[in-house]
């Protein structure tokens, strides 16, 4: 059942995933768009700092990271320009010794285009969100896309450019669009 706070939300066009939010108060919605905000100004800090710029090292993107409520290990070293989706933090797990280069982009949701056909509107297809999950020592190569719901197994390398669509096995080397195994370590 939606709430009427969701149905007034929707029809401005300020969210519209009906099963994650379906039943959202107004108190809730206010702490949603707080929190949104907290997080979006981590994210522009990571992304784009140039207030402190020798001190935005790696390593203190990846506490920012935590701050937003990321799931992130030891030694995790975070390039500049790095997006994630900052909405649904949460889903991203990322393990000890990773390694994510400049200009990467973690997206855990996306349209759910199955049921899409000629005349429908593209803002009224339903999202579905789903973790990313980054293992142990893996790296991701500059300016990559790791889709939803893709897990990148421990050691694996994926290459610059490369979108990942896809599970990666541990000790691979993936790339491409969509990214393929190349070679097994």
């Amino acid at each position: 059942m939606r709430s009427y706070t969701f149905i007034v939300l929707k029809w401005a066009h300020i969210i519209s995933d009906e099963e994650k939010y379906g039943n959202i108060s107004l108190l809730g919605a206010v702490g949603h768009i707080f929190k949104t905000v907290w997080r979006l100004m981590l994210l522009k800090y990571c992304y784009s700092s140039f207030i402190l710029e020798p001190l935005n090292l790696k390593k203190i993107r990846a506490i920012c990271w935590r701050w937003m409520g990321c799931k992130i290990g030891e030694n995790v070293l975070i390039g500049h320009s790095v997006a994630l989706d900052y909405g649904n933090t949460d889903l991203i797990t990322i393990e000890d010794e990773v390694i994510i280069t400049n200009c990467c982009i973690l997206l855990c949701h996306r349209r759910d285009m199955s049921g899409y056909k000629k005349g429908d509107k593209a803002f009224n297809l339903p999202y579905i969100h789903e973790p990313i999950v980054l293992r142990k020592g893996c790296q991701i190569g500059m300016g990559s896309i790791i889709m939803p719901g893709v897990e990148i197994g421990e050691g694996a390398i994926i290459g610059a450019r490369s979108v990942v669509t896809k599970n990666i096995p541990a000790w691979c080397i993936a790339a491409g669009s969509p990214a393929k195994v190349i070679k097994e370590l």
